[in-house]
């Protein structure tokens, strides 16, 4: 009889807890349930493509590689991992823009500004790259590249080879004439790095690209033949396979961020 009564006792006082809380108002109520409510998951920030346009290693229409225009996630080439990173993909054996011969999965500025002369203006990115062309071990990750009447020229191209990481800035629209601007060496695949490109609009231009606590920076000047020249950002999965070694043969990214100012 003891045990019983003193079951009934608790339960009254349960209820007595619970109508209190009844009785003092909807507002303790709405407090009591919050704090017992878990928190939402929080959902990863994706990155933000807008304000870019995707060059896909897929035949468009024209026969050439197909863009599309606001980019978007697109399987398989351009896919979207549950911590709001993206993975480019281009296969050596993919179609090619008119004037490459590489095909590519990249995402291309919608923004254009003069190269040199117009203000900062920088891209940044963190990223890991998990495959490399079997015979270059060559991507390019990040570029300015001419826009408007020069769209066809590329500029500044950062390469990531056989784990370097090293800018190249074309000197002349015409010819192989360029400088290289050394910057990491020893990135494995699937280890992530950081790097920036800046145009400072004061005629010369920073790169910078960081790995396990070591960032090294460089300054190149803005060549003649592009100072004041239309270019814009590209960045993404430019691989320099020479030749397909199979249908899996190409390069694969993972970014975690991109951002461009």
């Amino acid at each position: 009889m003891a045990i019983r009564a003193d079951h009934r006792t608790v339960n009254r006082r349960v209820l007595a807890v619970v109508a209190g809380v009844i009785i003092l108002g909807g507002g303790l109520l709405w407090l009591f349930l919050a704090v017992l409510r878990p928190e939402p998951p929080t959902t990863p920030s994706a990155i933000d493509l807008s304000g870019w346009k995707l060059t896909l290693p897929e035949e468009g229409e024209s026969g050439n590689a197909e863009e599309v225009e606001p980019a978007a996630v697109t399987d398989p080439w351009l896919t979207a991992g549950p911590d709001g990173s993206l993975t480019f993909w281009a296969p050596a054996a993919g179609a090619t823009t008119k004037n490459s011969k590489s095909p590519r999965t990249e995402l291309i500025s919608l923004n254009d500004f003069s190269a040199g002369t117009d203000g900062e203006h920088t891209l940044s990115a963190s990223l890991a790259v998990s495959q490399v062309p079997a015979d270059s071990e060559e991507i390019i990750i990040g570029q300015i590249h001419g826009s408007g009447d020069i769209k066809s020229v590329p500029y500044v191209m950062l390469h990531y080879k056989d784990g370097n990481i090293e800018a190249e800035v074309k000197q002349k629209q015409k010819g192989d004439e360029k400088q290289t601007v050394p910057l990491l060496s020893g990135v494995p695949l699937n280890e992530r790095f950081d790097f920036t490109i800046t145009d400072t609009g004061d005629g010369s231009m920073t790169f910078s690209a960081s790995y396990g606590g070591n960032t090294q920076q460089a300054t190149s000047q803005v060549p003649e033949a592009f100072r004041g020249e239309p270019v814009r950002f590209q960045v993404g999965d430019y691989q320099q396979a020479e030749s397909a070694q199979g249908d899996d043969d190409g390069g694969r990214v993972t970014f975690y961020t991109i951002e461009q100012s």
